[in-house]
């Protein structure tokens, strides 16, 4: 098997490919039913045939000659396909004006849930705090924050490591969404190029003699038309790639806050739980709880050592 050469040589043979591949168009196109007349007045010198069907009216209602069609008229042109990049502009501006209003700080790290896991970390409350995560959910870092509490005795370098995991695993989320814009941007060119690839087949098969030689106006509106989904493609390409690049600016700057945030969590959850005089003091609070459970009353009331019972 041949394989395709580097350098200058892969170029030359890639240009050659490309060259046969429209040579091979080209023939195609002119095998195709619509130049059978032009073929046939050719070679009998007969006149050629009227124009008939669909080849009788390749404008689709434009008109050369009569200014530039207004843009609710290019869409009716090739409706399938321009309702397709409506369908697409629509989804992209929802997506994007719902990626603006989540990815806000009150969304990924809100002062007020900062500040009051932070004040139980430091007061090792690690119960209180982990019941604070739970209970903000909504919170994008709260996950976060209780994973690390919940492994703050572990070596610092591990809870660094489960914390990036988990960074990962939420920012995933905010990242495929940003992804269905930049999907909708490679897709619009695509489709637009698609409806101008169908216009045009449809401006070729209905070629004849006559449309080239007496009705050229006809046959550039019917290409102005075909061109059309590309235009319309290109627009919400562009509108598409700019939502993406806005949303990608504003998720970058909110994911770098709410990371320094749960790294200063980290670090205070690390510290406290690392601390010996700390760690006595939680032991010493035990014991004395332990002790006041034990010399705790029963239910029945307090009975003393000289208490008489009952007879």
């Amino acid at each position: 098997m041949q394989t395709t050469g580097t350098g200058a040589g892969g170029r030359r043979q890639i240009d050659g490919r490309r060259g046969l591949v429209v040579l091979a168009t080209v023939v195609l196109c002119l095998g195709c039913p619509g130049f059978e007349p032009l073929a046939r007045a050719d070679s009998h010198g007969a006149d050629p045939p009227p124009v008939t069907g669909a080849g009788s009216d390749l404008s689709g209602g434009l008109e050369m000659g009569q200014g530039i069609p207004t843009i609710a008229e290019l869409f009716q042109t090739s409706l399938y396909i321009n309702t397709a990049l409506l369908v697409l502009s629509v989804l992209a501006l929802v997506i994007f004006l719902y990626l603006i209003m989540s990815l806000s700080r009150s969304m990924f790290t809100p002062a007020r849930f900062v500040d009051d896991v932070t004040k139980l970390v430091v007061n090792r409350q690690f119960d209180q705090a982990i019941h604070l995560c739970q209970s903000n959910d909504q919170v994008f870092i709260s996950s976060m924050i209780q994973r690390v509490i919940e492994n703050r005795e572990k070596d610092h370098g591990v809870l660094i490591d489960i914390l990036l995991a988990e960074g990962r695993r939420r920012s995933e989320l905010v990242w495929n969404r940003i992804g269905y814009i930049g999907e909708i941007a490679n897709m619009a060119p695509m489709l637009g190029l698609l409806g101008t690839v169908i216009g045009m087949i449809k401006v070729f098969f209905t070629l004849t003699t006559r449309t080239i030689g007496e009705s050229a106006g006809d046959l550039s509106a019917g290409i102005a038309e075909a061109m059309g989904t590309t235009m319309f493609g290109l627009i919400v390409a562009i509108a598409a790639g700019v939502f993406y690049t806005l949303a990608r600016g504003r998720a970058t700057g909110v994911l770098a806050e709410a990371e320094q945030v749960c790294h200063t969590v980290a670090d205070h959850a690390h510290a406290a739980a690392a601390d010996p005089r700390m760690k006595k003091i939680e032991a010493i609070a035990d014991a004395a709880r332990h002790r006041v459970s034990q010399s705790r009353p029963d239910s029945g009331g307090p009975r003393g050592p000289n208490r008489p019972t009952s007879r």
